[in-house]
Parts: structure tokens; sequence; C-alpha cells
């Protein structure tokens, strides 16, 4: 038996000509059984001149039901048995399955259906993430829970995040801060649906304000030398020398190491190592990426600055910085303000400059005296994402790694000495 049924799509068709006209008609159902009954009872009753006496049949294999409504119509159901045992190739008649339908997204107003708090809470109780990312994380998903009025995850939509980020942007944040907070719900959702939590589309997928190449140019700017001569003469850096050695040497770090402010005010006496030719590091093991976790050695002239604190403390835990920490701030913070204002005293009014501007200041000075991508890569805790390096290339050692930046880091060095001490190697 030849039933005239194609698949197209997800769904099977009758597909052939009867009294000269062409007949396609879908049969409603992915299943090849089901669409040879369907289409044998339609063929039928385009076959019956008189409507009234159209197939009224009923066969439903997956339940076992098997109707007729008069001697026709009980033929035309034989003849749809037959037709279904002739597909199967004369096996047993079987039990079709069901259809199974595609689980359906939970509606807006499902009870179920988590709330962005409760979220948040399942993200960070599974994802390893740092105090000051896990406040970020809640500041931003609190807001924009406040803002929606608190509705499911199931029930925001790409146009709430749009009205989110149109109600940022009148409330006075940037574009980079307005991206950022977009990249956490965005975070938020992948990990939900990833869980289970929700099956619809991420609201916040492709919602950023700004390319990468954007991102790069409003970034926080670089140090020329002359500011940093400015910044170390001036009246400010020059009280804080009697008053707050702490940031003293948390600037001289930040330009002799290039690490984050919150790498250097971590430190403990613990992360303060020699290698095995005597050269002086500091082993960082808590850093914001992964190849922030290095080992940084120390320039003679900053560990002349910071060895009669080191020289105090006793147990390993003993911090070189008396910072404390601040909930989702980290222990960086109290530097930043102080850094601001001695920026103002110096009168350096260049936009965008802050105490991350040291550390880039330091990988352009390496970058202009011919020091190579690898060292400063390794040196800053930069990803480098290149093959060679990453799978044909091992570690630079502390040693190796001390031998090629310490000349380029004299310079700095000296730049740093003639701003402090202006009369220094000067006869009178």
């Amino acid at each position: 038996l030849n039933i005239p049924v194609y698949l197209l799509g997800s769904s099977y068709y009758l597909h052939t000509r009867i009294g000269g006209k062409q007949v396609k008609k879908s049969l409603g159902t992915p299943y090849k059984r089901v669409a040879i009954i369907r289409a044998v009872a339609l063929l039928n009753s385009f076959a019956m001149p008189n409507k009234d006496l159209l197939a009224k049949y009923e066969l439903d294999a997956s339940r076992g039901i098997f109707k007729a409504d008069g001697p026709e119509d009980h033929a035309r159901l034989l003849e749809a048995i037959e037709a279904l045992k002739t597909m199967q190739s004369g096996l047993p008649l079987a039990v079709a399955p069901a259809p199974v339908a595609a689980p359906a997204q939970p509606p807006a107003d499902d009870p179920t259906a988590l709330r962005l708090g409760e979220l948040l809470e399942k993200f960070l109780l599974l994802k390893a993430v740092k105090q000051a990312t896990a406040a970020s994380y809640r500041n931003t998903s609190t807001e924009l829970a406040k803002f929606l009025k608190n509705p499911p995850i199931t029930g925001i939509t790409p146009s709430d995040l749009t009205r989110y980020q149109v109600h940022l942007a009148k409330k006075g944040n940037s574009v980079r801060t307005i991206d950022n907070k977009t990249s956490t719900i965005r975070a938020l959702y992948n990990f939900a649906k990833k869980q289970g939590y929700t099956r619809g589309d991420n609201p916040a997928a492709d919602r950023a304000l700004l390319t990468k190449k954007q991102r790069v140019q409003n970034g926080w700017a670089t140090f020329e030398t002359d500011e940093i001569a400015l910044l170390l003469s001036g009246e400010f850096f020059r009280e804080q020398r009697e008053k707050s050695q702490d940031y003293v040497n948390a600037v001289l770090m930040g330009l002799l190491t290039a690490c984050r402010v919150g790498e250097i005010t971590a430190l403990k006496k613990e992360n303060f190592k020699r290698s095995r030719t005597g050269v002086p590091y500091i082993a960082i093991r808590d850093s914001k990426t992964l190849a922030g976790i290095r080992e940084v050695p120390l320039h003679p002239y900053l560990y002349a600055q910071i060895a009669p604190v080191l020289d105090t403390l006793k147990e390993p835990e003993d911090k070189l910085f008396k910072y404390a920490e601040r909930e989702g701030k980290g222990s960086g913070n109290a530097v930043g303000k102080m850094f601001a204002r001695n920026l103002k005293s110096a009168r350096i009014s260049r936009k965008k400059l802050v105490f991350h501007s040291l550390r880039k200041y330091t990988n352009n000075e390496l970058m202009q005296l011919g020091l190579s991508l690898e060292h400063r890569c390794q040196f800053a805790g930069h990803e480098l994402d290149n093959v060679n390096v990453q799978t044909y290339t091992k570690t630079i050692g502390v040693d190796a790694l001390a031998a090629a930046i310490f000349p380029a880091l004299d310079t700095i060095a000296a730049t740093v000495e003639k701003a402090i001490n202006p009369m220094a190697g000067i006869e009178i």
C-alpha cells in the first residue's frame, strides 16, 4: 500500500492529485504511522460523494481505541489498520508513541519561577567569586529587581533590559558602567539557563553598548613621565613620607611592580620570598585573573624602601599594609582616595588618571625600553592569547625575569628618585 505522505519540516503532508487537482494538506504529526492513518481517512473522505458519510471511525493505537460508525466506517477502519500493518513490514501492531511536545517555558507569572534575588543566592552558592564581585552582583540584581518591581526571571524581557539601561543613563551612569551592569545580568541568566532555572532566551544577550575597541579606548589613561615627576615631587606626597609610609610604599610598588592596587594592599609576610640566587620577589596567589597568579621580582630600589617594614612583620599572616578590608571594596579603596588627593594637590587634572594608571605607565615604559611582550605579560599578570606562548613556552623563572626586567626598571627607579630627592647626587 503506497500512501503519498511526505515529511516537510516537522510535520507530514498528504501530497497527491484527485480529479485532476493537486491536493497538499498537513497531517499535523511528525510520526509516519500516525500520518498514514490520517491520510487514509482523508483520502476516503475525498472519495465520498456525500459529506454526511465522511469517515467517522476513531483509531488511537497508543490507547487501544478502535471505533467505527456502521459497516462502511468499519471497512475504512480495517483499511487504515492494514495500512499501518503494511508499513510495519508484517510485524504485530505496535502502539504508536504519543507525540512528545517540547517543554514549554513557564509563564511569566509562574509562582515556581525564581526571582532575581533567589537566582543570585544560588549563583553565589555554586560559583567561587571574590567578595567584591559578589557585592557588585548583589547591588546590580537588587537594583534591577527594584526597577522592574521584582518579577520572576522568566518574565524579564529584552525590552525590560533596554528600559533598565535608559534608567541607569538618566541616573548619570557612564556607558561603561551600564555595560558592566548588563554583563552582570547576562552572566546570571547564562547560569540560570545552564542550571535549568529558565529555558527562555537570555534578555541581556547582545545588549552591550560599547564595542571591544571602544572599551579599550574608554579605559583608564596612562601617565606621562613628567606627570609622575609632578606626582612624587609635590607637597602632598612629601607630607605622606612623614605621615603615611603605607601610602608611599603602595605608590612605589605600583610603579616598580605594575601590580594592581588590590594585589599590593593584600600582601602578607608569607608572600615575600627569595629565589635560589637571592633575588627577592612576591608570590601573588590571589588575583582577578589566572594570569595574575604569578611571581614578581622586586627591584633593589623598591626592596630597600619596603625592607624596614618587612623586618617588623613576625607572623606569616602579618600584612605589609595596615589598610582595613571593606566589603565589596577590598583594602585598596583608601589608597585610591589618597591618590585622588595626591593628583589634585599636584595639579594633574587630565581625566581618567587613577592608581591603575601607574600600572599602565610601567607597562608602557617597559615596552618603550624594548622588553619583550612575553616578559611584560608575565611581570604584569596579563593574559597572552597566543598558542605558541601558551602551549609551547614555559613560564619564565624569577631569576631570568629579574635579569631581563631590572635594567628597564632602573630607568623608572631613576625617575622616582629624582622626583623624591631632586638634590641627590648634586654637589653643592
